[in-house]
């Protein structure tokens, strides 16, 4: 039992599963050489001319064929791990909206200085119209920041959740991974090495996506998720009709 916030981002971070899968199945296809044409040529099996235009043009060997289904699997593995942060950032859009009734004015108007235009208060026509703004207004400054633990100590703070850092770091070089394909190409900066030497990366190269990876990924984040949902539940923060 959890609320309906949790159960929407494990729906949404499972589309890719089995697109992961998928990916691996024509990796290990080609490898086996399984779509590779009796004759050797064209590149894959089923290639034509007309339809495929960029793949009929390539060399048909096996460094091509390894390398083409190599960069197909990169491509879903970075996919993967930019959806699950906006799956990740959406669950807690909406968990500090299932929670507003936590909110302590107190505590609220010490840890977060929120302002508001004063004729966005007025045309929010109701009490709610003003938390929902409020809400927006938190979500939108704890989205501007990178640091996962940082986040979720605001959150916390808003909430007067008390979450396990251990839970919290576990998920954190995934994030920063995000952040890095996004920004960088999923080159490792000095900072991300730093930050985490058992992660395998190396300074200034490209960090190697693995099913591995992705899965490690989902299992942090998941627990993350799973983490705070527990807390704001036991917090009494979410009402019956949040549940699911």
């Amino acid at each position: 039992m959890g609320t309906k916030a949790r159960l929407k981002f494990l729906n949404r971070a499972a589309r890719f599963d089995a697109d992961i899968e998928f990916v691996d199945v024509i990796n290990c296809a080609v490898e086996c050489g399984d779509l590779t044409p009796p004759a050797g040529a064209p590149l894959f099996t089923h290639v034509e001319p007309e339809r495929h235009r960029r793949l009929s043009r390539q060399q048909p060997n096996d460094d091509n064929r390894q390398h083409v289904a190599a960069h197909l699997r990169k491509t879903v593995f970075s996919s993967y791990i930019k959806d699950l942060y906006e799956d990740f950032s959406a669950y807690l859009e909406e968990i500090i909206v299932v929670s507003r009734k936590g909110f302590r004015l107190g505590r609220l108007a010490t840890a977060h200085k929120v302002q508001l235009d004063a004729n966005d208060i007025l045309d929010s026509g109701s009490w709610e119209g003003v938390l929902g703004l409020v809400t927006q207004s938190v979500f939108d400054r704890l989205g501007g920041m990178s640091n996962t633990a940082r986040i979720l100590q605001a959150l916390g703070d808003l909430l007067g959740l008390e979450l396990d850092d251990s839970v919290v770091t576990a998920a954190q070089p995934f994030v920063d991974l995000r952040h890095l394909l996004v920004h960088s190409d999923g080159i490792a900066s000095p900072e991300f090495c730093k930050a985490f030497p058992d992660f395998g990366a190396f300074e200034d190269e490209p960090i190697r996506l693995t099913v591995s990876t992705v899965q490690d990924a989902r299992i942090a984040v998941t627990a993350l998720v799973e983490h705070v949902d527990g807390k704001a539940i036991a917090a009494g923060l979410v009402t019956a009709e949040d549940m699911q």
